[in-house]
């Protein structure tokens, strides 16, 4: 993602980049360190996606062991430590269960202020207390619009309890599938898992069994028809992991949907589709003509493909 990001940094002037990192992978201070890097010479163009990322095999070949909820205290420690760094005028010192930290220091200090925006997700206990604790976007993958409602009530009474009930938002992870009318697009989505291999489908049924959000992914994927409502569809979640839930249907169907979303408290979108760039092509012509003057541009986020929360 690093890498990626820092290419498409290089060629546009207004993009910003959402960076996923598991916790664990990096040192709490490197990757405040790194993230700073790229938000002075960007001059504000990132943002900070801490993912727990899977446990079993995956992450087991990256070299780490942690336990579900032991990859949340990962986070916590992590974030912590980050916000420390950035915010505090004298040396920082941390005496944790995963890092220890001696007078640690990070100049300059991040362009943003405090520092670059958190968004972290998960449909676990243990992701949503973190979440609260630490979010300044709380990520969701696709579900109806009454299940998320329900989970932005849950993340905002654990967030009260940290004192920041209202300064948390709330976003959606999404795929799109637009076309001129909703019959077109309900064909395109279907082939595009018509068209995956076989090999596909059968290694996705049993990945990432620990991931309480990928559970949530297979469930919906149950669905008679992938269609989970009006317009949302999971057929995705049967050939990948992660955010397999789509908006499905012609560009004012696609907005309107959207639109359920955001008439709940959902203020941040960060959608994708197959391929990448022609979806995202078709929605900047179709759809977001229709939410013009509504539409922050200048805070336009581009993601390098991430990994799945828990």
């Amino acid at each position: 993602a690093w890498v990626t990001c820092a290419m498409v940094a290089a060629r546009t002037t207004r993009l910003k980049q959402l960076i996923a990192v598991r916790a664990g992978y990096m040192l709490p201070a490197q990757m405040a360190k790194m993230f700073t890097t790229f938000d002075k010479l960007t001059e504000g163009r990132v943002y900070a996606n801490l993912i727990a990322g899977p446990g079993g095999d995956e992450q087991a070949a990256d070299g780490l062991f942690y336990a579900h909820d032991e990859r949340y205290e990962v986070m916590d420690e992590t974030v912590t430590i980050m916000k420390r760094l950035w915010t505090e005028d004298e040396p920082v010192t941390h005496h944790g269960k995963h890092f220890q930290i001696e007078n640690g220091i990070v100049r300059p200090r991040p362009y943003q202020r405090p520092h670059p925006p958190f968004y972290i997700g998960g449909t676990s206990p243990a992701a949503k207390d973190v979440g609260a604790k630490h979010a300044d976007v709380y990520l969701f993958w696709g579900d109806r619009p009454e299940n998320i409602a329900t989970q932005i009530d849950e993340v905002r009474s654990i967030a009260r309890g940290y004192g920041r009930d209202e300064s948390i938002k709330f976003g959606m992870r999404l795929q799109v599938v637009v076309r001129e009318t909703e019959e077109e697009a309900w064909e395109a989505a279907e082939a595009i898992i018509e068209g995956a291999p076989k090999i596909l489908t059968d290694t996705i049924k049993d990945l990432w069994k620990e991931s309480q959000a990928n559970t949530r992914m297979k469930e919906l994927g149950k669905a008679k028809d992938y269609r989970i409502d009006r317009h949302l569809w999971s057929g995705l979640t049967t050939i990948r992991t992660g955010a397999g839930v789509a908006i499905v249907g012609s560009a004012r169907q696609v907005a309107d949907t959207l639109e359920e979303f955001i008439d709940i408290g959902c203020t941040e979108f960060c959608l994708s589709g197959y391929p990448h760039a022609a979806e995202a092509e078709r929605f900047g012509e179709m759809v977001m003509p229709l939410f013009e003057g509504r539409i922050a541009t200048e805070s336009l986020v581009a993601s390098a493909p991430v990994a799945s929360p828990a």
